[in-house]
């Protein structure tokens, strides 16, 4: 039969296209080589031979060649007739579905093979560009000649027009909105104007200009044509119910859909009847979710979200395949569920109630009782063999548990050999082997030689990484580790852009690509900072083994290569000249979450969905058993036995704690590689006494923890026998020609070259007494010189550094003069909130045409063995944190133009490689940080960051040190001065502590205060101090404090509360005297026009809520009737004016404030009584109501933060996108913005906060109320918590009170959509709340209360849920016990609920808290305990 194409070597690809139209014209009837036919439905298929690019053809399992038609299901075939006839028609199509995306491409790839028709593919993403992407691309080409030009690149969809491929574009759900229009007249009408001044036009049209035209002259006006055999495949999933941007109508008119079910073929025949009931109960389950209507009838609603989550579709075919293979996995069900079913386990897991669900329908199948929870393999790896004939091949035997299963499986290994290690080996390579490492190494073979692609799940230094390492050490795997994070897109996972040496652009290979071409190890790590669209677009290579590269070519997994090679009769060179390239064929991919298996992600993003559920084998790591913890830290140090079962006791026991009491879960986890850091401390230092408690509190970051969390740690310290000593030694500091001592630390010290200028010059200095009193150099002083100690040994031990504090304790002090003393050059580098992965390495240039990266601080000191002080790290985006502890953790680190940074193995000297950039051994990293939580906003990057550090917590020094420190830097100043400053800074620190001010003051204020005094005797106190203090002038309840702190301590600041300056002799000014402006003259008071613009107004006499004027109610001023903030700052007048009010006006002024609050009182129905009840109960928790809003402010404060939007086409230029820049693409800058997740989302916070105080009304709390003021507790806690949560917290915070005795499980006394809003409607509720407690009958509901104020909280939708109770424990007189109260308190995984006892009889309720967890009950005899319980219970929800 004729061909109806031809093959051609011409390189000219216009006059190719000219020649292939030609001949289309000439033969546009010409005979097919066969007749596909389905049912009536008829579609002629082109011979390969006949194609021009017939290794575009997908090459598909059901191929003709290898399957007989009649194997395919009635359901497939039904699919692939109705493609027939919309391919007869020429009418696109659009393939909708659930997940997996796999079933529409295999089902499109299985038509196209059979149709013989060749395809071009495309994966759309969030960062898809609508000109550069899907139009036309700018590259900078130099020519033979040396000339440079820019030539426009065709992109795929165009490419698929000209050439009448069928176009597949994936993923229509996460393209951005309107990025899609611009296919919208191709899509139509075949039409499309191109970047370069060309059209593709409809073929008719095209036909009939030709008719009047010759090819030269169409050529001339720039007209193609687009090929009549060109077509559209869509395939995306329906949204909703899935995530994604819904269709814009006029893309959606122009498809024909057809919904394709996702169980298309996925149950195989041959089951064997254990594996059918396993298997019997996904497809239950998944049938359940899909048969149930939600949203449709209220209580079929509520029903619904009793059902259990939907096993991925994939979840069939992997558990088959993995029962077949190893059937001893049918004996835990809970294992095989683990890893097909992420969703039982990560982020939510399983109510109580589905958990019993789960367990019926498994028993009802199974005949067994089967819970989802840790269970292990029932298989182990027996041996792994090499191959020794040069081929990438290994035997890999397992073993069952029970000894009666040896399967034996050959697969593929790496290109490095294989080494199963001996006992010898282990030893010399510090691998530790445990029975829970060596269970998840066979999950890993497991999913190796089944082809699945596994994603281990688990928790900062549970072991994933060293499970990995042994997994590609076993087979011989170099592995290629990709380190992922936000700013990432989808294509930077695949390739960028670069510039060759010549100044022409070209796209390099990613580490992923260059793995998959080398046959290394890809490992994934953090797959949790990518968007899911972003990790989804990835399917077709991880799962398919095809990947469209941005140059056009295409890179195939080694089988699919090697069939083409067969199927077409071409070599692999042949197919490299068309761009087609090989898979090695031992490439394989692990992907690694960091992520707590419940809860949220450590990146905040909601990375798993079903569409990823789907694509890999999920491997659960737990934290490690403390037997476990115990055989690698005696292993790995030196630490007596007696001290490490101390050790191993308090983090069991601390572990406990954070879990319970999420006010903890910001402090470190204590990993593993923690407990090795402290064991090693104590060992190096020789176990002395109170290393191990420094030691811990160190690394717990104790210091910084809110104060009850804080006690708890010294409890718990206590009670695993572990003391604290005070350490009175006074350490000296001395150096040799080659060591530094301080105390018990001696460290080399570092040695650099004299003719190394540049070095020597990094090397910090600092003065130890001042020449001036500008000049701020180091002081010596005990504390710090304990630090230096500190510093030293852990530097000692090899270990990058983490000094972590308030703002101006010495930090930076501290680290130049520990690098002094050790003589090491520094490099210095500041982050900040616009730092990115790239910046952190290297700075790209534009020079000459080519883009030159200068190296950063950190990568010279990488290069040249320097330390690298990074300062402000707490304020950089986490997932620099993340490439930080990537560094100190493993020594890998990419670089954004595709280098590595590698820490030089033994086998590897003398090892050149331009891509990779070799760490010097010397290299170090000292990271300063500010203190975790409000007021510093800065990030939580402790959790991330923490463990790979030696963390020490650098704390104002104590007043000895303060004293000696400040002696030195203000030798004039009176010794016992500075003595009542330094009592006055720590009492300050201490309300700081307790939330009393919102600023931390630090040895920084106090030293520019004695500086002051220093230089200017003369001045008088209260004024010095306001170089510090006028920050708060505004806040009167802080000035109050503050006086109150000075006059304690026998300091006269008269003048300081003054908002006037004064001096005690006369100033003026030599060219002018001016005089001062004076308030406006007194008058009668009044209360004052009303601005409706609310403009601030200062010293004047006509508006109402001024400050600092006459007559008119406001603030700060003299004569006004009564007090009126409208909000302004508050400008204070002296008592010198005010006091020049008369008598008669201050009576006026009187009597018209006391009409002001009769009037008052008569607006909220509040007679005087009751007004001076309310104020005497408000007096008693004032202070606590303002530690409260603290608290609320600081999430306000976190949540306005914003992030870079990229790919923007205005804003500031992106410097990772130069090369785009130099070729012409637009979409090349960076604005500020509210980050959005994907598809229209936003990361602050979308639901309120909900909030329920549940109190105890008793009939006790009345009775026992004269005994130890229990009710009078109550009710101030009440009012405290009504007083902070006005209005403007409203959009944040939903709270509501209520309350429980003998004669009801809740009394409702404060509602969530009508909270009091003024002072009588908040007495009423302490009214309501007395009078219960005094009628009610008798008993206790306390149990039953805080069960039906959970499930109450949880009936709305909301962003955390926080339950308080507050009760008298007089729980043992009705039977309750507290394994009872725990058990509740911990009924719904979602709701953080504990208790507050304020009332006991004996010890009852001291002996309530030691038996429950800690953070879940709290005592509280004394009022002014119940707002720091409270603060840090509200922040258990705000972190």
């Amino acid at each position: 039969m004729r061909r109806m194409g031809v093959k051609s070597t011409h390189t000219n690809k216009s006059a190719i296209q000219r020649i292939e139209q030609v001949r289309r014209l000439l033969n546009s009837k010409a005979p097919a080589d066969c007749v596909m036919r389905i049912g009536s439905t008829r579609l002629n298929v082109p011979a390969l031979s006949s194609l021009r690019n017939p290794e575009k053809v997908p090459l598909s399992n059901f191929n003709t060649q290898h399957v007989n038609l009649s194997d395919l299901s009635q359901e497939t075939l039904s699919h692939l007739e109705w493609l027939m006839k919309r391919v007869s028609l020429g009418q696109d199509v659009f393939l909708m579905g659930p997940p997996p995306s796999s079933i529409r491409r295999n089902l499109v790839s299985l038509f196209l093979s059979l149709a013989q028709r060749e395809m071009d593919y495309i994966s759309l993403h969030r960062d898809v560009a609508a000109d550069s992407d899907l139009k036309q691309r700018r590259e900078i080409v130099r020519s033979s000649l040396n000339e440079v030009s820019v030539k426009w690149t065709d992109s795929v969809a165009v490419d698929a027009a000209l050439n009448g491929r069928v176009l597949v574009i994936e993923g229509i759900e996460r393209a951005e909105r309107n990025v899609l229009t611009v296919l919208n007249n191709l899509l139509e009408n075949r039409e499309m104007n191109l970047e370069d001044g060309r059209h593709i036009i409809h073929p008719t049209r095209y036909d009939d200009l030709l008719k009047s035209h010759s090819l030269q002259e169409m050529d001339k006006l720039g007209l193609l044509r687009c090929s009549e055999d060109f077509l559209v495949i869509a395939l995306g999933l329906p949204v909703p119910p899935f995530p994604g941007n819904l269709l814009d109508p006029p893309f959606r008119s122009r498809f024909q859909v057809r919904y394709i079910p996702s169980n298309l073929g996925m149950r195989a025949a041959d089951e064997q009847d254990s594996v059918r009931r396993v298997i019997d109960v996904i497809q239950i389950i998944n049938q359940a979710n899909t048969s149930y209507p939600s949203g449709t009838d209220q209580s079929l609603e509520s029903a619904a979200k009793l059902l259990l989550p939907r096993f991925p579709e994939t979840a069939v075919s992997m558990a088959g395949s993995l029962l077949h293979s190893f059937p001893a996995e049918t004996k835990s069900a809970a294992s095989v569920f683990q890893r097909v079913w992420p969703q039982s386990w990560i982020g939510k897991k399983l109510t109580v109630q589905q958990e019993q669900s789960l367990n019926a329908l498994v028993k009802q199948n199974t005949g067994s009782q089967v819970t989802v929870g840790s269970a292990w393999t029932q298989y182990k790896v027996a041996q792994v063999i090499g191959s020794d004939t040069g081929v990438h091949d290994a035997q890999v035997k397992f073993e069952s548990v029970d000894g009666k299963h040896t399967p034996l499986f050959t697969t593929h290994a790496g290109t490095l050999a294989a080494q199963w290690p001996n006992a010898q080996h282990l030893k010399g390579s510090g691998y530790i082997e445990t029975p829970r490492q060596t269970q998840l190494l066979s999950i890993l073979m497991q999913c190796h030689v089944l082809n699945h692609i596994p994603c281990v799940v688990g928790t900062n230094g549970s072991g994933k990484s060293t499970s990995i390492h042994r997994f590609a050490e076993a087979l011989g795997y170099e592995r290629e580790t990709i380190h992922l994070y936000r700013d990432m897109t989808a294509r930077d996972l695949i390739a960028r852009r670069g510039t060759r040496a010549d100044g022409s652009t070209c796209w390099q290979d990613s580490g992923l690509i260059s793995a998959a071409k080398e046959g290394k190890l890809a490992i994934l790590d953090g797959i949790e900072w990518l968007t899911s669209g972003a990790l989804a677009s990835l399917q077709r290579f991880l799962e398919d083994g095809q990947v469209e590269l941005p140059d056009n070519s295409s890179l195939l997994r080694s089988d699919i290569f090697d069939g083409v090679m067969l199927r077409d009769g071409v070599s692999a060179s042949e197919l490299n000249a068309r761009n087609m390239f090989r898979m090695h064929p031992s490439f394989r991919v692990i992907a690694v979450a960091n992520v707590p298996h419940t809860g949220s992600t450590a990146s905040g993003a909601n990375w798993m969905n079903e569409e990823i559920a789907a694509m890999f084998h999920f491997v659960k790591v737990d934290e490690m058993h403390i037997d476990e913890e115990r055989a690698i830290v005696k292993a790995r140090t030196n630490i007596p036995d007696k001290v490490l079962e101390k050790l191993l006791k308090f983090t069991h026991e601390y572990r406990t704690m954070t879990h319970s009491n999420k006010s903890a879960a910001s402090s470190s986890q204590l990993s593993t590689r923690q407990l090795i850091r402290i064991s090693s401390r104590v060992a190096s230092s020789g176990n002395q006494p109170g290393d191990l408690y420094t030691a811990i509190w160190r690394e717990c970051l104790a210091s910084f923890l809110p104060s009850l969390v804080k006690a708890s740690v010294e409890s718990l310290l206590e009670d695993c026998g572990i003391k604290q000593v005070l350490q009175t030694e006074v350490l000296s500091i001395t150096q040799s020609d080659s060591h530094l001592t301080i105390g018990s630390a001696q460290v080399p010290l570092f040695q650099v070259s004299s003719d190394d200028v540049h070095s020597r010059s990094l090397i910090p200095t600092s003065k130890t007494g001042p020449s001036n009193m500008s000049n701020k150099g180091f002081f010596d002083n005990p504390l710090q010189t304990r630090t230096l100690r500190d510093l030293a040994l852990d530097f000692n031990l090899g270990e990058h550094l983490l000094l972590i504090g308030n703002q101006g304790v010495g930090k930076n002090k501290l680290t130049d003069r520990f690098l002094e003393l050790l003589n090491r050059p520094r490099e210095y580098m500041q982050l900040h909130r616009d730092t990115t992965v790239s910046s952190l390495t290297a700075t790209p240039t534009l020079e000459n045409g080519l883009i030159v990266l200068q190296d950063s601080p950190l990568l010279r000191a990488v290069k040249e063995g320097r330390v690298v002080m990074i300062d402000e790290a707490d304020k950089a985006p986490v997932m620099i944190s993340a490439c930080l502890k990537s560094l100190a953790e493993s020594g890998e680190m990419g670089l954004v133009d595709g280098r590595k940074i590698r820490r030089r193995r033994a086998d590897q000297a003398g090892v050149q490689d331009d891509r990779i950039i070799w760490m010097h051994p010397d290299f170090r990293m000292i990271i300063l940080a500010n203190r975790p939580g409000y007021p510093f906003m800065g990030n939580e990057f402790f959790s991330t960051i923490g463990e790979a550090f030696s963390c020490h917590p650098i704390e104002n020094p104590d007043a000895a040190s303060e004293i000696e420190l400040i002696r030195q830097a203000a030798p004039t100043v009176d010794i016992a001065l500075i003595k009542k400053l330094v009592a006055v800074f720590g009492d300050l620190r201490k309300a700081f502590d307790e939330g009393s001010v919102t600023y931390p003051y630090s040895l920084r204020e106090l030293l520019n205060i004695v500086r002051h005094i220093s230089a200017f005797p003369q001045d008088s106190l209260g004024q010095v101090i306001r170089n510090v203090f006028d920050f708060d002038m505004h806040r009167p309840d802080v000035g109050q404090l503050l006086a109150r702190v000075f006059e304690k301590h026998g300091l006269d600041v008269t003048g300081f509360n003054n908002i006037a300056y004064t001096s005690a002799t006369k100033l003026s000014l030599q060219m002018e005297q001016v005089a001062s402006k004076t308030p406006p003259k007194i008058e009668a008071p009044k209360h004052g026009q009303v601005d409706p613009k609310n403009d601030p107004h200062i010293g004047g006499s006509n508006f109402a809520g001024g400050t600092g004027g006459s007559n008119t109610a406001g603030l700060g001023g003299r004569g006004g009737p009564y007090r009126l903030s409208s909000g302004n700052p508050v400008h204070q007048l002296s008592d010198a004016e005010k006091s020049k009010v008369p008598p008669h006006v201050l009576e006026a002024a009187r009597k018209m404030g006391q009409d002001a609050l009769k009037k008052r009182l008569e607006e909220i129905k509040m007679n005087p009584y009751e007004a001076d009840m309310y104020l005497t109960c408000l007096a008693n928790v004032r202070e606590d109501v303002q530690k409260l809003r603290v608290v609320l402010e600081g999430v306000q404060a976190r949540e306005k933060e914003r992030v870079w939007i990229k790919n923007q086409t205005v804003g500031e230029l992106d410097d990772v996108k130069l090369v785009e820049g130099i070729s012409g693409e637009t979409a090349i800058y960076k604005s500020r913005g509210v980050e959005t997740q994907a598809f229209g989302g936003n990361s602050a916070q979308q639901k309120p906060k909900r909030i329920k105080l549940v109190l105890d009304c008793s009939g006790s709390m009345y009775r026992f109320n004269g005994y130890d003021g229990r009710l009078n507790r109550s009710l101030e806690t009440a009012l405290m918590v009504m007083e902070s949560m006005d209005e403007s917290f409203r959009t944040k915070f939903v709270y509501d009170i209520v309350g429980h005795s003998g004669d009801s499980t809740r009394i409702d006394l404060v509602s969530t959509t009508k909270p009091p809003t003024n002072e009588m409607e908040r007495l009423r509720v302490l009214q309501n709340m007395s009078a219960h407690s005094q009628y009610c009958w008798s008993g206790d509901n306390t149990v039953s209360a805080t069960r039906r104020a959970i499930q109450d909280i949880v009936a709305d939708e909301a962003d955390a849920y926080l339950v308080i109770v507050i009760s008298d424990a007089n729980l043992r007189r009705y039977g309750i016990t507290a394994a009872e109260v725990e058990s509740v308190l911990d009924s719904d995984p979602r709701v953080q609920a504990a208790m507050i006892f304020i009332g006991s009889l004996g010890d009852e309720a001291a002996k309530l808290v030691r038996a429950l967890p800690r953070g879940k009950a709290y005592l509280a005899l004394d009022t002014a305990k119940i707002p720091g319980i409270v603060k840090e219970l509200f922040s258990s929800i705000t972190e």
